[in-house]
């Protein structure tokens, strides 16, 4: 280090010794004097250049990036959800902005669709010029077709503009078997006597499809009061999730068949926890018998990305059942239990012609089929005349009605056929998700 200073202060003082020659101001200045003027040239062009360079290089470099945003489907925000908002937002999906008019100068615009595993979303509107579009009866004859087969509509939603012109519809599909490459999107417009079907026909992109986030096997069954509830699988993709399972196989539903006591699911209510947190119910949901026996599907918004834990709570169950009770209405102010749902008998009694039945049980049990035996013919029930809730001090609503049967006899018996009755529990299930 000490050499280099050395070095460095001997360096400095050459410098400071070195003077500009005496002759050399006069020299510049007779150049000066001696050089024609020189007329400048604008660099502006150079400037212009080097902008529109800049602006070709941003451009190229953000190219995916504008388009990926330029690929968003526009008009659909009332009917999506927040988390088909997000998605769309990420610009996932496929455009497809394909359209088909009809004679009578209707059209409908497929817009574009999402697919996962679990649905295929279809995004299209339908557009009147004469302002009718919300009597244009089309949506419910939807489907797509493929070279696999054809995949049904499951249910949605659409929002109309102010003028009644337009209607944009999102809907639900099954997913189309993964093999499918070319689908054809099916409507027929129904126009007083005339019916008209329209094709729409494209490509599936495979690469805009999206992943599934979870799929587990379940397999657990819940041994309620008068029915079993088994829960299969959960399948969790970016659109939505959803619970499948089922209330009897097909032995079960064809013993039921055999000896008169059929069983029908009319709702499952369940909730979907993860991370401690309700997921969103949404939506749709199906109920089916089939060679698989009754089952259903419980649908649900996406799961959280940060997923931790997951849990299905099972809150109350309403199902139809054959009971074929018979009842001595000679016996008044009788008291009896059917498949643990208590029936009250308040009064019988004949007015103009016809018999009343007034009978007491609770909120949610309902008579589905009854009927009168007077003196050994069956009388159909005409109506109900009466229908009163009360509140019970210690919790519950017991329902009040009377029911009217047109004609009067001497031997009176109550056939019960039928009861629907919603059973209250609260059970949880635990999901693994690791």
């Amino acid at each position: 280090m000490e050499k280099i200073e050395s070095m460095l202060r001997e360096r400095k003082k050459v410098l400071d010794e070195m003077a500009v020659p005496e002759e050399l101001e006069a020299r510049l200045s007779r150049a000066l004097k001696e050089r024609k003027p020189v007329r400048r040239r604008s660099h502006n062009w150079m400037a212009k250049a080097a902008a529109v360079c800049l602006v070709v290089f941003l451009v190229g470099y953000n190219f995916n990036t504008l388009a990926f945003y330029g690929k968003k489907l526009i008009g659909y925000d009332q009917v999506m959800t927040g988390t088909l908002r997000e998605l769309n937002e990420l610009g996932k999906g496929q455009l497809i902005e394909k359209s088909h008019t009809f004679d009578n100068g209707v059209s409908v615009t497929l817009d574009g669709i999402m697919l996962d595993e679990s649905q295929l979303l279809a995004f299209y509107t339908v557009h009147d010029p004469k302002g009718e579009v919300n009597s244009m009866n089309i949506h419910h004859h939807i489907q797509f077709n493929g070279f696999f087969g054809r995949y049904i509509m499951r249910g949605g939603q659409g929002e109309s503009n102010e003028d009644n012109t337009r209607i944009k519809w999102l809907m639900s599909f099954e997913p189309p078997f993964f093999l499918e490459r070319t689908l054809h999107f099916r409507f027929l417009l129904l126009d007083g006597g005339t019916m008209e079907e329209g094709v729409i026909s494209f490509k599936l992109d495979r690469e805009k499809a999206m992943g599934t986030t979870l799929k587990k096997k379940i397999n657990q069954t819940v041994e309620l009061e008068h029915t079993k509830v088994k829960f299969d699988s959960i399948l969790a993709s970016p659109t939505r999730t959803v619970i499948y399972g089922s209330i009897q196989n097909i032995l079960e539903l064809a013993k039921d068949q055999l000896s008169g006591e059929r069983l029908m699911m009319n709702n499952l209510n369940i909730k979907l926890i993860a991370n401690d947190h309700e997921v969103i119910k949404q939506q749709g949901g199906r109920m089916s018998t089939d060679t698989r026996g009754k089952t259903f599907e419980q649908s649900f918004d996406a799961l959280p990305s940060d997923l931790q834990s997951l849990r299905i709570q099972i809150e109350s169950i309403s199902v139809d059942r054959d009971v074929n009770e018979e009842v001595n209405l000679l016996h008044q102010n009788r008291v009896m239990e059917i498949l643990g749902q208590h029936l009250e008998i308040n009064d019988v009694y004949e007015l103009n012609g016809s018999t009343f039945v007034t009978i007491t049980t609770d909120e949610s049990t309902v008579l589905t089929r009854v009927l009168l035996m007077v003196d050994g013919s069956r009388i159909e029930l005409e109506k109900t005349v009466t229908d009163d809730y009360d509140k019970l001090p210690e919790g519950g609503i017991r329902h009040t009605r009377t029911l009217h049967f047109p004609g009067t006899g001497e031997e009176l018996v109550l056939l019960i056929e039928r009861i629907t009755f919603t059973e209250s529990y609260n059970t949880i299930l635990e999901i693994p998700v690791n």
